[in-house]
C-alpha cells in the first residue's frame, strides 16, 4: 500500500477535533477527554481499512516552546471503518496507552491556562516549560502508521471549542473544585449541628481549647468530662476531667490521672513554668536542700542571674538536687557561688552544661578539692580562660579531681597556674609538648633510643639493631647481615696493597704516597737531524729510545755536464723547456714563454 504521497492528496480529508462536554448536572455524564474524529482517504481515493493501524496523538502548546502536553498511542483495526476514526484522549479506552511526557497530567489540566506546566521531556530546544496565556488554544498532531509508512497529517490541527463545551468545567467542578473537595451532608453531618458549632459562645469556646493563647470566650463557660473516680488509665495524655470524689481537675499525663497543683501541694519541676522563678521571688536563704525535690531544678526553671549568694543557705545545695546539665552561666549572679554554698563532691561534670563556667561566676577561692568529685572536671565543662590564680584555693587541685586531658591551655587565664596552686600532676592529666629543656623529664623512651632520663642507649639506627660491644681504636660500624657492629676500616675494602715499578720504571710503595717515574736511558735532551744529516733511533722492548746516530745525506749523481740539481731552460723561439737534474737523470718541470727570436731583427720581438 502506497502512503508516499497521502500528506498532499488528504489535505481536504475529514479531520475535526472537538472537546465535549453535556450540561447535565450528572458529573459521569460528561465525557472525561478530549475527542479526536476524522476520516483517511488513500493517494487513491479509497479509505483506509488496514487491519492494523498504530495511532500517535499529541497535544501539544501553542507557542514556539512546541512542548509535548500530552500524549497517547493506540493500535486500531480499522477494517470496514469506511476509514473513519473516532477517538477519546486520555479517557482510558482499551487498546490506549499514555506516554509520560514528564509531569504526566491529566488531559483536563494540560487544557488550562491558570498554571505553568513544568518538567516537560519534549520541547523544543531551550524549553522545558510551557507557560499559558490568557486565550490560549492548543494544538493536535495525529501521526499514523500502516505496515512500513508513517504519515503525520499536516499542519497541526488547531483545537477549538464547541459552543456548548465552553462551560465545561462547570459542568464536573465548581469553580475548578470537584465534588470531592466538598464536605457531603450525611447523618452525622448536618447543618442544624454546622450552626450549633458555629455558634459565638461555642465558637470562642471550642478556639480557647485549642489555642490557650486566643482570646476568652465571650460568653458561657467551658465544661469538661466528671468523673467518679474511676482508675481506668485516661486514653492518651493530655486529657482533662473533673473527679467527684477528690473534688480536684485532673489531666492524663504517663498514662495517669493527676491532679492539677493546688495550695497545698508540693511543687515539682512539671509544675513551675520555665524560666518564671526570678531573683525576687525568693526571699534570702529561703531556698534549703529540704525544699527542693531531688533533679527538680533544670536550666529552663530559673531566671538568669536569679541565683545569688544570699538567696542560698550554706551546704544547701547537694548533687541531688541538680538536674544533669542545669547550671549554666547565665543562671548565676556574678561570684555567686562560694565555698560555704557548695556541699563537698556536689559538683560533678554531669550538672555542669559544657562551657558554662566563666570566672566571673565564681567566688575568689570558692574552688576547692573537696567541693568536686574525683575527675569529674572535663575540658568541655570550663570555659576559655575562666579559671584564673584567684579563683583556686592554693594547694587545692589534686590529680584525682582532673579527668584525663581535662586542662587545655584555652582554658587557663594566662600567667595564672603558679607552684602554690599545683599540689601534684601525673603524667597521664598532660597533653601536647612540653616547651623547654628536658630537666623535667620523666618516663623511658623507645624505638631506637631507650632508657628513662640518665641511662639513654641508642641500640638501634633505623630500626636496625646495634650489637652491644665496645668499640676498638681505629674501627667503624659495619652492617654484617643482621646488626651493625664495630670493624676494623680495612681501607676501606679496597683491593690494592701496593704499586711496584716494574723494568724502565721507578719508585713504588705499599704506603704513603706513591709514585712511578721512567728509568734514565743515556740519550740526551735536543733537536737531532738537519738538513745534511738524518738521524736513526734505537727502541727497546719496553718501548724507550735508548740510542741516536746521524747520517749523512748523499750527493746526487750528474747528468752529464750539469750538476745535480740545476735547473735549465732550452729556448724554442717563444718558449723555452724547463728541466732538472736529478740523480743523473733529467726531469721535465714544463715550459715557459719567452722573447721570440726568430724573427731575424734580433730584438726578439
Amino acid at each position: 500500500m502506497d502512503f508516499s504521497t497521502l500528506i498532499k492528496f488528504t489535505a481536504s480529508a475529514l479531520c475535526s477535533l472537538s472537546v465535549s462536554a453535556n450540561a447535565s448536572v450528572s458529573l459521569t455524564e460528561v465525557p472525561q477527554g478530549l475527542t479526536v474524529q476524522g476520516r483517511i482517504i488513500q493517494p487513491n481515493g479509497m479509505p483506509l481499512e488496514d487491519s492494523h493501524v498504530s495511532f500517535n496523538i499529541k497535544v501539544l502548546s501553542p507557542g514556539p516552546e512546541t512542548c509535548v502536553l500530552f500524549e497517547e498511542n493506540r493500535t486500531v483495526n480499522m477494517t470496514n471503518s469506511k476509514g473513519i476514526i473516532n477517538f477519546t484522549l486520555g479517557s482510558g479506552e482499551n487498546g490506549a496507552t499514555v506516554v509520560n511526557t514528564g509531569p504526566l497530567l491529566a488531559i483536563h489540566q494540560v487544557l488550562k491556562n491558570s498554571a505553568a506546566i513544568n518538567g516537560l521531556t519534549s520541547c523544543a530546544a531551550g524549553y522545558t516549560a510551557y507557560v499559558p496565556q490568557p486565550g490560549d488554544a492548543r494544538k493536535v498532531r495525529v501521526t499514523f502508521t500502516v505496515g512500513s509508512d508513517t504519515i503525520t497529517l499536516s499542519p497541526d490541527f488547531q483545537m477549538r471549542s464547541v459552543p456548548f463545551a465552553l462551560e465545561s468545567e462547570n459542568a464536573v467542578a465548581l469553580n475548578g473544585k470537584k465534588a470531592s473537595d466538598f464536605i457531603q451532608k450525611s447523618a452525622n453531618v448536618t447543618q442544624e449541628k454546622a450552626d450549633t458549632l458555629f455558634l459565638p459562645a461555642n465558637f470562642d469556646g471550642l478556639l480557647s481549647l485549642l489555642n490557650p493563647s486566643a482570646s476568652a470566650p465571650s460568653v458561657g463557660s467551658i465544661g469538661i468530662p466528671n468523673s467518679d473516680g474511676s482508675a481506668a488509665p485516661p486514653a492518651r495524655d493530655g486529657l482533662m476531667r473533673y473527679d467527684e470524689n477528690t473534688q480536684t481537675v485532673q489531666v492524663s499525663v504517663g498514662g495517669q490521672w493527676q491532679p492539677i497543683v493546688t495550695g497545698n501541694t508540693a511543687v515539682g519541676s512539671s509544675n513551675i513554668e520555665d524560666g518564671s522563678i526570678g531573683t525576687a521571688d525568693l526571699a534570702p536563704n529561703a531556698v534549703t536542700a529540704a525544699q527542693i525535690s531531688s533533679n527538680a531544678v533544670t536550666t529552663d526553671k530559673i531566671a538568669d542571674e536569679a541565683i545569688t549568694s544570699d538567696k542560698l543557705m550554706n551546704m544547701s545545695v547537694t548533687n541531688a538536687k541538680i538536674a544533669d546539665g542545669a547550671i549554666t552561666f547565665n543562671k548565676i549572679a556574678n561570684g555567686a557561688i562560694s565555698t560555704s554554698k557548695i556541699v563537698d563532691s556536689a559538683i560533678t561534670s554531669a550538672k555542669i552544661l559544657d562551657g558554662s563556667i566563666v570566672t566571673a561566676d565564681m567566688a575568689d577561692s570558692a574552688i576547692t578539692s573537696a567541693k568536686i568529685a574525683d575527675g569529674t572536671i572535663v575540658t568541655s565543662d570550663v570555659a576559655d580562660s575562666a579559671i584564673t590564680s584567684a579563683k583556686i584555693d592554693d594547694g587545692t587541685i589534686v590529680t584525682a579531681d582532673l579527668a584525663n586531658n581535662a586542662i587545655t591551655t584555652a582554658k587557663i587565664a594566662d600567667g595564672n597556674v603558679t607552684d602554690a596552686k599545683i599540689n601534684s600532676v601525673s603524667g597521664s592529666k598532660v597533653t601536647g609538648n612540653i616547651p623547654g629543656n628536658a630537666a623535667g623529664f620523666y618516663g623511658s623512651l623507645n624505638g631506637d633510643v631507650t632508657g628513662g632520663q640518665s641511662s639513654t642507649v641508642v641500640t638501634a639506627l633505623q630500626g636496625r639493631s646495634v650489637a652491644n660491644v665496645g668499640p676498638g681504636a681505629g674501627q667503624v660500624l659495619k652492617w654484617n647481615g643482621s646488626q651493625w657492629t664495630p670493624q676494623a676500616d680495612n681501607n676501606s675494602g679496597g683491593t690494592i696493597t701496593s704499586v711496584g715499578a716494574s723494568t724502565g720504571l721507578t719508585g713504588g710503595g705499599s704506603s704513603g704516597a706513591v709514585s712511578l717515574g721512567l728509568t734514565n736511558t743515556g740519550v740526551g735532551a735536543g733537536w737531532y737531524g738537519s738538513s745534511t744529516v738524518i738521524p736513526t733511533f734505537y727502541v727497546d722492548a719496553q718501548g724507550r729510545i735508548t740510542a741516536v746516530s746521524n747520517v749523512a745525506v748523499a750527493a746526487g749523481a750528474a747528468c752529464g755536464g750539469t750538476p745535480h740539481g740545476r735547473i735549465t731552460l732550452a729556448v724554442n723561439c717563444g718558449t723555452a723547456a724547463v728541466t732538472q737534474c736529478l740523480n743523473g737523470g733529467n726531469v721535465s718541470i714544463g715550459t715557459v714563454l719567452v722573447p721570440n727570436g726568430c724573427d731575424g731583427d734580433g730584438d726578439g720581438f
